[in-house]
This record gives structure tokens, C-alpha cells and sequence, in this order.
């Protein structure tokens, strides 16, 4: 038997082909259309922008957003700072706190440009 979802955003997100395979389905479905759901990407503020790369994981939360969900931008300012494990013979430089969030206020206006931020139920979310 076929899977067919009763709420918008796994029905977008299947359809898209965002999503390939879950393991419930039926339970994801439920959550989506019982309740406003939030959904989160963590992000490094290691530029004022963001890599092309990013943008399936932002359409994903537009998505959400479009759907009635809540979408979270995780902005990682302590990973930025400190850096995480990369194996790279080169260590990522470190950065200011200024310029951290010089980075993260340019990158938040690449999400305002997909994303609605505000006060409202399903309006997004950035937590640093």
C-alpha cells in the first residue's frame, strides 16, 4: 500500500522529493496535522553568508513555515567560536564575538528573504 499524507508539508515534502523514507509515517502525519510543529537547521556563522548547500535544508523550513509548522534557525555562535572537529590540518580562525554577530545578522537576512520572523505562532524562530 501507498503512504498518502494527509498534511501539507510531508505531502510537499514527499512529493519534492525532500523525503525518501521514514519510520512512521503515519505517527509523522498525525503530529503535523494534530498541532503547530517545530522543525530546526543548526547553522555556523563562520561568514555573512551562506553556501548554495544550504538552501534545500531553508526551502525545508519555508515549507514548514508554509504549512502552519515553526521554523528554527539554530545559529551555532559557540561552535563558530570555538570550531568543531574537521580533521583539516588547518585550524578554522577564530573569531570575535562582534564579528560573530556581524554574521549571524547577515546571514539572518538571507532567512528573512524565505523565512517570516516575528511574534505570531508559526512565525520563525533564530536562537544563537
Amino acid at each position: 500500500m501507498v503512504f498518502r499524507p494527509k498534511s501539507d508539508f510531508l505531502n510537499i515534502m514527499i512529493s519534492r522529493g525532500f523525503i525518501s523514507d521514514c519510520t512512521d509515517y503515519e505517527g509523522l502525519d498525525h503530529l503535523l496535522k494534530s498541532q503547530i510543529c517545530p522543525g530546526y537547521i543548526g547553522f555556523d556563522a563562520t561568514a555573512k553568508s551562506l553556501h548554495v548547500g544550504s538552501l534545500m535544508q531553508i526551502m525545508m523550513l519555508r515549507w514548514l513555515q508554509k504549512t502552519g509548522g515553526k521554523p528554527i534557525t539554530l545559529m551555532g555562535g559557540g561552535t563558530t567560536k570555538v570550531g568543531d572537529p574537521s580533521f583539516r590540518a588547518d585550524e578554522r580562525p577564530l573569531l570575535s564575538d562582534s564579528q560573530i554577530e556581524e554574521n549571524i545578522s547577515g546571514i539572518k537576512g538571507i532567512f528573512s528573504n524565505y523565512l517570516n520572523f516575528g511574534e505570531k505562532d508559526s512565525d520563525a524562530l533564530m536562537v544563537n
